[in-house]
């Protein structure tokens, strides 16, 4: 595993790149809304086989911690200069909870580098943070830097990207957990699944949201084999 960094403007966004291959096309990966990216790597550093980048979003882990800057769109750039510094021009792209959303919106506007896009336990969209979240966020996550709680409650706007995913033509699978604490519903799956040609689902059962702790292995292996 190496760690490294990337400037997007001039915010430093720090990455992990696990199992680098050269000439391979790795899955960059997105956390959760409040999961740096040696926390995600920790529970599946001992069993994940391909090239792997995981991304620690500005605000978050050992990347710059703005006073403002927190929109969807600044997230975007974050990706970016991340593919920027690996110089990648096609890639796997995935995220998890809130990163599956950030994931969709790169996805969006940069479809010809997407191989296919991962979305796991969340639909493609984005959610408006409110107070209460930032209070929630606060309580259970408290070493949380506040520049990034109260970025993002000022600056997100929600958003929904089937449509545009299905105009760009991209890859989508789906993975969700059929425990009660799953975020993607039935419904919003099925949603995606009839907008999106092609879209593909994979239910996870024994398994709630945190699938990547619970079922790890399992997770790792639906997505190696959506790469072949």
């Amino acid at each position: 595993m190496h760690e490294k960094f990337g400037l997007s403007g001039d915010t430093k966004i720090q990455y992990l790149s696990v199992n680098q291959m050269p000439g391979s096309d790795p899955v960059i990966f997105i956390p959760g809304a409040v999961v740096n990216a040696e926390e995600f790597y920790e529970p599946i550093k001992d069993i994940v086989n391909f090239h792997f980048i995981i991304i620690s979003l500005r605000g978050l882990g050992k990347s710059s911690k703005p006073v403002n800057g927190y929109s969807m769109d600044h997230f975007v750039s974050d990706i970016d200069s991340v593919v920027q510094a690996e110089g990648l021009n096609e890639f796997w792209l995935a995220g998890h909870s809130v990163g599956a959303g950030i994931a969709s919106a790169y996805a969006v506007k940069h479809p010809d580098k997407v191989k296919g896009l991962i979305l796991a336990d969340y639909p493609p969209g984005y959610p408006k943070f409110t107070p209460e979240w930032g209070k929630m966020v606060r309580e259970n996550h408290p070493d949380t830097d506040d520049n990034f709680i109260n970025g993002v409650i000022t600056e997100s706007e929600k958003h929904f990207f089937p449509d545009e995913l299905a105009t760009a033509k991209v890859r989508v699978l789906m993975i969700k957990g059929d425990g009660e604490d799953s975020l993607l519903t039935k419904d919003l799956a099925e949603r995606v699944l009839s907008k999106i040609s092609g879209a593909s689902l994979k239910v996870i059962s024994g398994c709630g949201h945190e699938m990547f702790n619970e079922k790890s292995e399992e997770v790792l292996s639906i997505i190696e084999e959506f790469m072949k």
